[in-house]
């Protein structure tokens, strides 16, 4: 349950930028739940959560988009490498605090400093050890 929960965290808060992900990625399995939810659920799931909390601009939203995939995109493949070298609760933890904190810096450049406030802050509550 424990480790749901920092997926769970780790989703409502995600992304970095690495540009030309396309349709086919939001297709692949997410690899960290075996009930089949596809990359694309879990980038749909967070940009309203984040539209949400964050009162994204329609401007906003396909850089946002983006940024989510790209996080969800770079955590599923680090859990994929995790399983091979073995998993444990603190190499999982240090994934989600890696892929969480370079989300909150590309998410810098598309929000107002109120809403760049908002994430730091709960950025920090999830994940306190991260230099934001």
């Amino acid at each position: 349950m424990k480790i749901i929960s920092i997926v769970i965290a780790l989703l409502v808060v995600s992304a970095p930028s690495m540009f030309g992900q396309g349709k086919s990625v939001e297709n692949e399995k997410f690899v960290f739940l075996n009930n089949g939810v596809t990359i694309g659920m879990i980038v749909k799931s967070v940009l309203k959560a984040d539209k949400q909390r964050l009162k994204l601009t329609d401007q906003q939203l396909p850089k946002a988009k983006q940024i989510i995939t790209d996080a969800t995109v770079n955590y599923n493949e680090g859990v994929k490498k995790l399983k091979a070298s073995g998993l444990n609760n603190k190499k999982l933890r240090a994934l989600a605090i890696v892929v969480e904190t370079e989300k909150v810096h590309n998410y810098k450049s598309i929000l107002t400093p109120e809403q760049y406030a908002i994430l730091v802050t709960n950025h920090k509550k999830i994940y306190p050890e991260s230099k934001v």
